[in-house]
């Protein structure tokens, strides 16, 4: 599926299902890196240091609800788990709001720990359509979508502070209308998010069900969840995992410490502007079809590590004599010289760590087809990011010199790429279907080229998924009770 090639526009298609599943993080996550960008919480003095102990906070339970959450999603299915996930971003921005107007912490501290469960069911439900819902011939496109939809999030919440701040060269605060025009767009979007549907009753375009990913009881889903720990190859991407976030961190940091509002409004903007072809660039490349898998996935590894090192390694010398105990007198404006090799740097680290999620959610989808072991991994990678998310944020509360904190991630960046190096030499295959993985539904096109019907390979998924070879006698009836359902 390529950009100029659509897919048919249903509702209960996988596509539909991936655009409305990033459409709610959009407007979750999306504005949540715009408000944070902006150095929300207002001009007050100790403004910065609440919203980094705030964002630690949320990270640090982000790491459970996310390495944990992959059972909540298979109990209460897509749309629920969506959907009260994202309404919990509506409680944080209103907690930087009330700490803006008032000045007391409270409210700001008991938000962060609220967010932190359900930015973990949002990323998880996200994660786990972008990569158990596509064939394996389109698992770059939505992790493209899924990424890309984010970005326009984001750009919606950065476009707004741009025009009200246009005529404002002071450092000041996030002024009243952008916390009610966010708080507004994540209502929507978390009631957009009861429009997403569990796989079995998903179709598609060759009429061939998505998956069969029956529900389980609340003991076998933590145990599940608890052995994908013992999994050596989900062990061996952890580093990579670990600083997917953190620039997100440093770049807010930084960018509050060096500019002026309307700067660093600017540089947030054309950012996420920027990555939306970037990751279309990156698409073409993970989903070529003239290519092998384990091709596709090298080659998209190096076009984003290269810049990512490129930029870790300029933001160390650049940052290498700033002292965080001295604020600058003046902060850069955008109509000042130096905002020019600012705004290179800043685009390349930002555009470059925004396409390592892509790559992240390539090879894991790359590894698996499993709809179960999938919700897991993406589980398991949110969960890690948010801890190095926190470690982060912990770290640059008590801050620690810029140049420390950008060779720390590089430093996990390169230990991730060598891994993907490996996996994709290694574990990376042209296909999994032959694999007879627990839930999958091998598209009908394919099925014809190995001579088989859809019948027989879904009543095999559903005899296997419903316990083994003890209910044989019953996985034709099975079957049909699934098709009929979906």
């Amino acid at each position: 599926m390529g950009l100029l090639n659509l897919p048919q526009l249903r509702y209960r298609s996988p596509w539909m299902q991936n655009i409305i599943s990033g459409l709610c993080v959009g407007a979750s996550a999306g504005m949540y890196v715009a408000l944070n960008l902006l150095g929300a919480g207002g001009g007050r003095p100790d403004s910065a240091q609440v919203v980094q102990v705030v964002n630690a906070t949320l990270c640090s339970v982000w790491f459970f609800s996310s390495s944990f959450g992959g059972s909540i999603l298979n109990k209460l299915g897509p749309g629920i788990t969506m959907c009260i996930g994202v309404q919990t971003y509506v409680v944080y921005v209103g907690s930087l709001w009330y700490y803006d107007e008032t000045g007391k912490k409270g409210y700001p501290y008991a938000a962060g720990p609220i967010i932190g469960i359900g930015a973990g069911m949002v990323f998880i439900t996200a994660g786990y359509v972008a990569t158990a819902y596509p064939e394996e011939r389109e698992k770059g496109t939505y992790a493209t979508i899924l990424m890309n939809l984010q970005a326009l999030g984001s750009v919606v919440g950065g476009i707004i502070p741009v025009i009200i701040n246009r005529n404002t060269d002071t450092a000041a605060g996030v002024p009243r209308p952008v916390y009610i025009s966010f708080i507004v767009i994540m209502i929507i979007g978390g009631l957009l998010g009861l429009l997403l549907l569990r796989p079995q009753k998903l179709r598609r375009d060759d009429g061939s069900v998505v998956a069969v990913n029956p529900a389980r009881g609340a003991w076998e889903e933590l145990k599940s969840n608890l052995l994908v720990f013992s999994d050596p190859i989900l062990l061996m991407m952890f580093p990579a995992f670990f600083p997917a976030e953190c620039f997100l961190v440093y770049s807010g940091s930084v960018n509050a410490y060096h500019n002026n509002l309307r700067a660093r409004s600017l540089l947030s903007f054309i950012a996420v502007v920027l990555q939306i072809p970037a990751g279309w660039g990156l698409q073409w490349i993970l989903d070529r079809p003239c290519w092998g898998r384990r091709k596709r996935g090298l080659i998209g590894l190096t076009v984003v590590a290269v810049p990512i090192v490129a930029a870790w390694v300029w933001e160390m010398i650049r940052t290498r004599k700033y002292d965080r105990n001295t604020l600058p007198t003046h902060p850069t404006d955008w109509e000042e010289g130096e905002f020019g090799w600012i705004f290179v740097l800043f685009m390349l680290t930002w555009v470059s760590c925004q396409l390592w999620h892509n790559i992240v959610y390539y090879y894991i989808g790359a590894l698996t087809n499993s709809p179960q072991k999938l919700t897991h991994y993406v589980g398991v990678f949110r969960g890690v990011l948010g801890a190095g998310e926190a470690v982060c944020f912990g770290l640059d509360s008590i801050k620690i010199p810029f140049i420390s904190e950008a060779g720390g991630v590089l430093l996990f960046y390169s230990v991730g790429i060598a891994a993907f190096y490996y996996l994709g030499v290694r574990h990376v295959k042209d296909t999994n279907y032959d694999r007879q993985e627990v839930g999958v539904v091998v598209p009908n096109h394919v099925l014809h080229g190995e001579g088989l019907t859809e019948g027989q390979r879904v009543e095999d998924i559903v005899r296997a998924a419903e316990g083994g070879e003890e209910k044989k006698e019953h996985g034709g009836e099975k079957a049909q009770r699934t098709l009929e359902k979906a």
